[in-house]
């Protein structure tokens, strides 16, 4: 499942104080008639004798092009046998309504993160899993596809960390003892893949070995799981994983140190409200110095921290600021249609429109007003599914000052003062 279920699951079960709980599958589903896969022996492994010899593999494994869709198939099939609804809009997401209680499961590969309603609707659906697959019981969630869960249930609050893997990368790059700095970029920094710098032989030695793809991936993991704080950083960082130099290479380490401060920060979500969708988006016109396109970026929220959120590089040149802007807002359109689709089909139908947020007034008038052609003829069409959206009431377009927009923190480097005070709006709260 995607990682906006995923919070999507964990917040609901908050709410409605239902159990969380996962299990663990063992899978080995055999291969289908006519998938002869062939492979050498593991080392370690090999028959006596018969070293030479390769295997003939009757089953899946990790790793395998047909593997996954092997167990998918598997998996779909076994569920459906014990009368769950596979979601339409997320076919990692089931779920199960009776008169006793409800079963809504998240897959991640063969990790099932369970939020029930009762316990005696976990007891009884862990006993069915087990008679299709041999299963573990892992009991109350607790960490999670790399993600420790923490709740309190007094409050209806659940806590999304990744301290461990914070502490494991401060390691791995011998950072333990770097100096801390207040943001995951500095204010103004502008990135570009062409420098002027003339390297002498143990710069570029040093360039040649540098983990650079290693690391920004590690921090990818932690921008797309709780920490949408570094998102942008992330986000720039990314463009440049075939012809970095030691710029970036210093703009990586800088998010390093930043969250070497901020490891115990945790993604809180829950509270009082079950579904009460709201979106803020924005952009930053034309500031990729080497394209010219401008960053979008979108954030969701169903009452406290965020379930959902990007920070990415438009796909075209947006020709004014109300270009991009309202390019930013018809992508926040459409990740705002599929969470109420997403919602919808678990029983949360929201009856108002999704509010989007955004602070262009001319990117709002244009999403709102289709006689605007002279100035929107230039943009794809694809973008124009916001005012069908606006029309039939699905979503709600409306102003909010720059200073209010939580967006904000994902299209540029702000100051420290702003940086932390959007953060805030973002559910990131310090362990206490």
């Amino acid at each position: 499942m995607r990682m906006e279920t995923f919070r999507t699951v964990a917040h609901i079960a908050t709410v409605n104080s239902w159990k969380l709980h996962q299990v663990d599958i063992k899978t080995r589903c055999k291969l289908e008639p006519g998938e002869d896969v062939y492979m050498k022996q593991p080392k370690g492994f090999e028959e006596p004798g018969l070293e030479d010899y390769i295997w003939e593999l009757q089953k899946g494994l990790y790793g395998l092009l047909q593997g996954s869709h092997v167990w998918n198939k598997a998996m779909n099939k076994g569920m459906i046998s014990l009368g769950f609804t596979r979601i339409k809009c997320e076919y990692c997401l089931y779920i199960h309504m009776t008169a006793s209680g409800t079963v809504l499961t998240g897959i991640h590969v063969d990790d099932f993160l369970n939020a029930i309603s009762c316990s005696s609707e976990a007891a009884k659906f862990k006993l069915e899993l087990a008679s299709i697959w041999e299963i573990s019981d892992l009991g109350e969630a607790r960490f999670c596809v790399g993600i420790a869960l923490e709740r309190d249930l007094a409050n209806h609050f659940i806590y999304l960390s990744q301290t461990t893997l914070i502490n494991k990368i401060l390691e791995q790059f011998n950072m333990t003892d770097c100096n801390l700095i207040l943001t995951p970029m500095e204010a103004g920094l502008i990135l570009s893949r062409y420098s002027n710098a003339v390297l002498t032989c143990e710069e570029e030695l040093e360039l040649q070995h540098l983990p650079y793809r290693r690391l920004v991936g590690l921090l990818m993991y932690l921008a797309i799981g709780t920490h949408p704080d570094i998102s942008l950083a992330v986000q720039k960082l990314s463009q440049f994983m075939t012809f970095y130099n030691l710029t970036h290479w210093a703009a990586t380490k800088c998010g390093i140190q930043y969250l070497k401060g901020t490891r115990t920060l945790r993604l809180c979500l829950g509270g009082s409200v079950a579904a009460s969708l709201t979106a803020f988006c924005d952009a930053s016109h034309a500031c990729c110095l080497d394209s010219g396109h401008s960053i979008r970026a979108y954030c969701f929220s169903l009452g406290s921290g965020v379930i959902s959120w990007a920070s990415r590089k438009q796909e075209m040149v947006a020709q004014s600021t109300c270009d991009a802007e309202y390019i930013a807002a018809a992508e926040a359109c459409h990740e705002a249609m599929w969470l109420c689709m997403l919602m919808a089909e678990i029983g949360l139908t929201q009856s108002y429109p999704t509010p989007i947020l955004t602070d262009n007034e001319a990117a709002l008038a244009l999403s709102k007003d289709p006689h605007f052609h002279a100035h929107a003829k230039h943009i794809n069409t694809k973008y124009h599914y916001i005012r069908e959206c606006s029309e039939n009431g699905d979503i709600h377009v409306s102003y909010v000052p720059t200073k209010d927009n939580i967006a904000d923190i994902f299209t540029k480097p702000l100051l420290t003062t702003t940086f932390r005070r959007l953060r805030d709006f973002l559910g990131l709260s310090e362990a206490t």
